[in-house]
């Protein structure tokens, strides 16, 4: 009897990308004096690219991200021809709807007025306080047709600062890094802070800030006003600009002629450093350093992420 055997379907290396940019470096001992000295190198790298071709005449598709079920048919990135590698795909917030939003009927109900959009959910449901998005074909539904490109996911230049100060013995090491113009999409907050889908999970403490009749300034839905589940938006968008303290190391240097005269050794060096001292960030995750997702086509994605860790050494350096 005849049979087949082997694959489906094959992963082929298609499309083109063009890469560009400019990367400087600078040296240079800002102070030089008997005692002291200030050593530094900076270096700056800008880089952009732009997809040139895709498979097969194909001129963009949009791009998964495996974390959950509720979210496993619906893009979170963007890629076309003429564009980035990829970018994030999305709904634009629009915050909550208020009660200005809606009329009452003659029992005390809330009803959405006929001119604003729905946010996904059947109109009947809607209720002051819940997720509200911006309708930009403007048919008063939320569907996927208004998604749009909403977020940067490649950052705009990445750098390193480092830098020695010596004073007679006593050696300083600081060194900088940083990353800026790209976002970081927040999927903590997704389950964290709005009790997503109702599940029965511990909420960040920005969640007891949520909008209620008492508290409707409040731009954080109410308990319960999640919206339609699948769909992302630039809510949990948020700038992962950063610089860090990378690593910082202060050691001291023995006179040579009194640890030979002491110990018998030819130097001896005592040294104290930290990695990953401090991040001055405006992304409210653990790490704006972050993406959990293995592809370069599904960048900044923070979902679960464990921070870098502080890690202080204690070193010592005996020559012989």
């Amino acid at each position: 009897m005849p049979y087949t055997t082997g694959v489906g379907s094959a992963t082929l290396n298609v499309g083109s990308v063009r890469n560009s940019g400019l990367e400087l470096s600078i040296e240079a001992i800002p102070v030089r004096f008997k005692d002291f000295s200030w050593t530094a190198s900076f270096n700056i790298a800008f880089n952009a690219n732009k997809v040139i071709a895709l498979a097969n005449g194909q001129q963009s598709f949009t791009t998964t991200v495996p974390w959950t079920g509720d979210f496993s048919s619906t893009p979170l990135y963007y890629t076309r021809v003429g564009g980035p590698l990829t970018a994030f795909y999305g709904l634009s917030w629009d915050g909550v709807y208020t009660l200005d939003d809606f009329n009452t009927d003659s029992m005390g109900n809330y009803v959405l007025k006929n001119h604003v959009p729905d946010n996904g959910n059947t109109r009947s449901s809607i209720q002051p306080g819940d997720i509200k998005y911006v309708d930009r074909n403007g048919d008063g539904t939320i569907t996927t047709d208004d998604m749009s490109v909403m977020g940067r996911a490649l950052p705009i230049h990445t750098g390193g600062f480092n830098n020695d100060f010596r004073w007679k013995r006593l050696t300083l090491n600081v060194f900088l890094q940083w990353s800026y113009g790209q976002q970081i999409f927040n999927a903590n907050r997704i389950t964290l802070e709005g009790n997503y889908a109702g599940r029965s999970v511990n909420q960040l403490a920005s969640y007891a800030d949520r909008w209620s009749m008492d508290n409707q300034d409040s731009k954080l839905y109410r308990a319960g006003g999640y919206g339609p589940r699948g769909f992302y938006s630039d809510r949990t968008l948020e700038d992962g600009s950063y610089l860090r303290i990378k690593n910082v190391m202060l050691s001291y240097d023995f006179n040579p002629a009194l640890i030979k005269k002491w110990l018998g050794l030819a130097s001896m060096q005592l040294g104290l450093s930290c990695q990953n001292l401090w991040t001055f960030t405006s992304y409210s995750g653990m790490d704006p350093e972050v993406s959990t997702q293995a592809s370069v086509l599904t960048p900044g994605f923070d979902y679960s992420a464990y921070p870098r860790n502080r890690v202080w050494t204690f070193s010592l350096k005996l020559g012989f």
